[in-house]
């Protein structure tokens, strides 16, 4: 038997080892639920689903057992009706659940609602259960999973204070699912902390070639044989990714604390035109390229900006580099759709400033599904050649960083880039960057990755070394 937490003082719930991650619905909405009407019938309680279809049949489960389970209407008969059918006041799907209570608020004991179709109004509910509010079929577009994550943010208002026996005043809500995908709505909720995370994978690593330990190995073998690694991965394991290959590897990463004196930068844009809540966010990245072809991702941004703010940042990018030393060339390239709305800002700006350059229009094709993923796949050679290099982070300045400074040459110490994001949260582009690497092309986000991929849109060419003793002047013998 495991273990599970759920959200009680007291509340844990046992599992058998056929028992696995995917029948919380089981313990979680069709036990739990009941055994919060018993507990308390003046509760009220609202199951929510991604569609109105999935909820009730939650609360089917629960009507057919509290009108025909005879023990527990022998058990508790100042809760449940012995002939709900003509006795309560409302027993069907459609209206919802009420047991023998003392209270008459106008939400009936057990209700079911879906988020995108059917969500109810004016209802306040003092336990709200969500269970499969994400579904294979809401994942599929942006556009889906933003409608989900926007209905469940807006069904918050539908909970109601419960005072706790110690005075604490809490909403309660009990979440179960399944992971689809990186950018669900389950995703939002973790990056906002909004729940404690408690996922228990069907395996000991969390991978499908691990152990067992809610099924025997006979059972695992036969579901591996029998579904597709992204059913395991998503079903078993709680990680959609776990069941495909992510396109780049840990290993290939190259990580340095100081970099090469000479340098040509190239400064890559891949604009989003808003600042609004489940916009993209502006990706600039500088990378610099040395004499062996070598990529370092030097400085940049990833974050909303408005026109305004774009400006600003990318005129301090190309100012600070054009003034570093042992860069001999800075260009800069902006992805050809957001040039079409930005240049004419840019060109103006550029006279009253003036400071005038070039901005190289960044195309490519954005015909059919793999565009993105073709387009970033070309950073792949680099990265396992050992060809593409992040700072190291370090919490004191090693003994080649403390060379550099000694020697005058202070630019040449390679360190994160820490920015501010639309929030003024602190960021650093390293960890923007790896966060994208590490799970790409399944990654929520995939901006400061694409944004790099430009690199080789930009006709990039090494820098030349200068040995400084051939710029001394030739002596001849006779002084000639």
């Amino acid at each position: 038997m495991r273990c599970i937490q759920v959200d009680r003082k007291d509340g844990l719930y046992l599992t058998g080892k056929e028992m696995v991650t995917t029948h919380n619905s089981t313990v979680i909405t069709f036990a739990g639920s009941i055994q919060e009407i018993l507990i308390d019938p003046e509760i009220t309680i609202g199951v929510f689903s991604h569609t109105k279809a999935i909820a009730r049949k939650f609360v089917q489960q629960v009507k057919y057992e509290l009108e025909s389970n005879e023990e527990l209407q022998q058990l508790y008969p100042d809760v449940l009706y012995p002939n709900p059918h003509k006795q309560a006041p409302k027993w069907s799907l459609d209206a919802g659940l009420i047991v023998r209570r003392k209270t008459n608020p106008k939400e009936a004991t057990l209700e079911g609602h879906g988020l995108v179709d059917g969500m109810p109004t004016g209802a306040h509910f003092r336990l709200r259960i969500y269970d499969d509010v994400v579904t294979p079929a809401s994942v599929t577009t942006p556009e889906q999973i933003s409608k989900t994550t926007e209905a469940w943010s807006l069904s918050d208002n539908l909970g109601a204070v419960t005072t706790l026996p110690d005075g604490n005043e809490v909403m309660r809500r009990w979440h179960v699912g399944t992971r689809y995908s990186f950018a669900d709505t389950y995703q939002h909720i973790i990056d906002k902390e909004i729940l404690k995370q408690r996922i228990y994978a069907a395996t000991d690593d969390g991978t499908i070639h691990g152990t067992p330990v809610f099924l025997s190995q006979a059972i695992w073998d036969h579901k591996l044989k029998t579904q597709t690694e992204s059913t395991i991965a998503c079903q078993q394991l709680q990680n959609p990714i776990a069941g495909s290959q992510a396109m780049f590897k840990k290993e290939h990463l190259r990580f340095m604390e100081v970099r090469p004196k000479f340098l040509n930068v190239y400064i890559m844009v891949d604009p989003a035109s808003s600042k609004k809540k489940g916009s993209d966010r502006t990706a600039m990245a500088v990378v610099g390229v040395d004499p062996q072809m070598n990529k370092w991702l030097l400085d940049g941004y990833c974050h909303k900006m408005n026109l305004a703010e774009r400006w600003e940042a990318l005129r301090g990018l190309r100012k600070r580099w054009m003034n570093v030393p042992g860069v001999q060339r800075v260009e800069v390239g902006y992805e050809k759709y957001g040039m079409q709305s930005d240049i004419e800002h840019f060109n103006e700006k550029m006279q009253i400033e003036r400071d005038v350059f070039d901005i190289k229009e960044l195309n490519w094709t954005k015909e059919g599904n793999q565009s993105k993923t073709d387009r970033v796949q070309r950073l792949y050679p680099d990265f396992r050649n050992g060809k593409f290099f992040l700072p190291r982070i370090l919490k004191e300045e090693s003994p080649s960083q403390i060379k550099c400074r000694a020697a005058g040459e202070i630019y040449r110490i390679y360190l994160p880039t820490r920015r501010r994001d639309e929030a003024a949260n602190v960021y650093t582009l390293n960890k923007r960057f790896l966060d994208e690497y590490l799970t790409f092309p399944f990654s929520k986000k995939d901006d400061m990755i694409d944004c790099v991929s430009r690199i080789y849109d930009m006709e990039i060419v090494p820098p030349v070394v200068i040995d400084m003793r051939q710029l001394d002047p030739v002596e001849y013998v006779d002084g000639v």
